[in-house]
Order: C-alpha cells, then sequence, then structure tokens
C-alpha cells in the first residue's frame, strides 16, 4: 500500500511538472504597464497585444490559431502585432492549412489595425507569407513606419524593422509629424544595439523563445543568431525599454520548453 501511495504521488508530481513547466501546449497572458509621460487622455489606456513565433508545424498547429485567435480577441485590444515566424521553415503546408490560417487571422478583432513584420523563418517562403499576411488583413512593415492616430492629433509612430542596416530608411517618413512615443517592431531583440541610439521609445522584439529551456538563476539556455545576448522579457538599453516575447511555438530542433510557457502579450499604455 506504501509503495502504491508513493507511486501515485510520483506520478501527481510528475503530471504538474510537466504541464506546469515543460508542457508546450497551451499559453498564458503576460501583461506589461508602458508608462509615458505627458501622454494625452485619449491614449490612456490604450492596448497593444504582440504574438509571435506560432511556427506552425513545430508544437503549434493549425488548430491551435482558433484558441489563440479567440484569446486575443478576448482581451479586446488597440493595436494587434505580430513578430514575425508564422509558419516553420521546414514544415511542408497544404493549400487548406493555408486556407484556415488566413480564416483564423482574418477573424482577429481590434480597434484600430494588424501590423505584423518578417522573421526568419518567414523568409524561407516570403511570397507565401506576404500573401497569407495580406488576406488576412495585416499591413506588412517591412523596413517602414506609419502612424497611429487614436481620438487625437498627435500619434504614436509605429515602425517595423527588417534589416538593421535600413533603419534610417525604415524610421523615415516624408511628412515627419511630432509624435508622442516611438515603437519599433523587429523580429531579433539584438537589433536593439542599432536601434536604441535612434530616439525610439519602445522596441517589441520575438525569435529568442526567451531561451526556450530556462533554467533557474541563469535564465535562457539556447541562445541563436539575433538573439544572443537579450534572453530575458525586459531590458532598458539606453532610453530604449525592450521587450522581447517568448512566442508561442518551439524551434526546430527542440520540441519542448522548460520553465518557459508559451506566451501572447499585452502592453497597456498609461500616463507616467
Amino acid at each position: 500500500m506504501k509503495k502504491f501511495f508513493l507511486v501515485l504521488i510520483i506520478l501527481i508530481v510528475s503530471m504538474f511538472v510537466y504541464s506546469r513547466f515543460i508542457n508546450t501546449s497551451g499559453f498564458k497572458v503576460v501583461e506589461d504597464a508602458v508608462s509615458i509621460a505627458d501622454l494625452p487622455d485619449s491614449f490612456e489606456g490604450f492596448k497593444i497585444v504582440q504574438f509571435s513565433d506560432v511556427l506552425l508545424g513545430s508544437t503549434k498547429n493549425i488548430e491551435d490559431l482558433e484558441s489563440i485567435v479567440n484569446r486575443i480577441n478576448e482581451l479586446s485590444p488597440d493595436i494587434i502585432i505580430f513578430t514575425g515566424d508564422l509558419i516553420a521553415n521546414d514544415y511542408n503546408i497544404s493549400e487548406d492549412e493555408i486556407a484556415q490560417v488566413k480564416t483564423y487571422l482574418s477573424s482577429l478583432e481590434c480597434t484600430l489595425y494588424k501590423y505584423a513584420i518578417i522573421g526568419d523563418n518567414d523568409n524561407a517562403n516570403l511570397a507565401l507569407y506576404k500573401e497569407i499576411i495580406n488576406d488576412s488583413g495585416f499591413l506588412l512593415l517591412d523596413d517602414q513606419s506609419t502612424y497611429i492616430f487614436y481620438q487625437d492629433v498627435t500619434p504614436i509612430k509605429l515602425t517595423g524593422l527588417t534589416n538593421p542596416q535600413n533603419l534610417e530608411q525604415a524610421l523615415y517618413i516624408s511628412d515627419e509629424l511630432d509624435t508622442i512615443y516611438n515603437i519599433v517592431l523587429t523580429h531579433n531583440p539584438d537589433n536593439i544595439d542599432t536601434i536604441a541610439n535612434s530616439n525610439v521609445d519602445l522596441v517589441l522584439a520575438g525569435h529568442s523563445l526567451l531561451g526556450q529551456i530556462r533554467i533557474p538563476f541563469f535564465g535562457g539556455a539556447i541562445k541563436k543568431d539575433g538573439a544572443q545576448k537579450y534572453l530575458d522579457h525586459e531590458y532598458q538599453v539606453n532610453n530604449t525599454k525592450l521587450y522581447v516575447s517568448s512566442g508561442l511555438g518551439t524551434d526546430n530542433n527542440i520540441n519542448f520548453r522548460l520553465f518557459n510557457k508559451p506566451t501572447i502579450n499585452l502592453y497597456r499604455i498609461e500616463k507616467e
């Protein structure tokens, strides 16, 4: 009887550890407050939802998109941003699956607009990625900027940076307006070292999966090109804030996470 209870306890503990710390199914919402001095009242409480690194064909499949989309819609975002890597680069996606992806992404709802940038896996079939993004109602920011107006004449500037060597080009808008805040979306978090001295207030990135395997008191264990330095969620680099999403999928070669639940990220803008 003692052996039975011991085995039962071990099984329960193992199931808890697997579901809480190792299992890649499901996801959680991580929320951060973004404080801005002299924020107009119109932008108070403005909500940005970021999702990243879905990597369909890894540990996320087409059906998972339904729960991801439903949860994002429940958050009632003002804008939605996708920071790259929609499909794993070695996954042979079918035409039926492509149609399903477009249907799910098209059903994402927000007050204003949906934006996307290009990740390294997206480059494996860039034409297909652009087709999916465009047909799903996203604006693709490829080394270019746009303004976000929300009940006020002073906008937020939003930039999508694909190639850090093109930063000056990406930040340029012909009708330069005064802005209350400048945000850059970039897939690789290490690009912050190029961005940080360019009058940018906030950078949102993905790619690193926060190291995918996180070891207590050590941090992310897996480094890759573009994510060698910034493997935690939050940094302050000079005057620029950096948030890195842990993403939703997994790397091609390692199909599990450790102490690193897949996430959707919610940022609430508030007056400092």
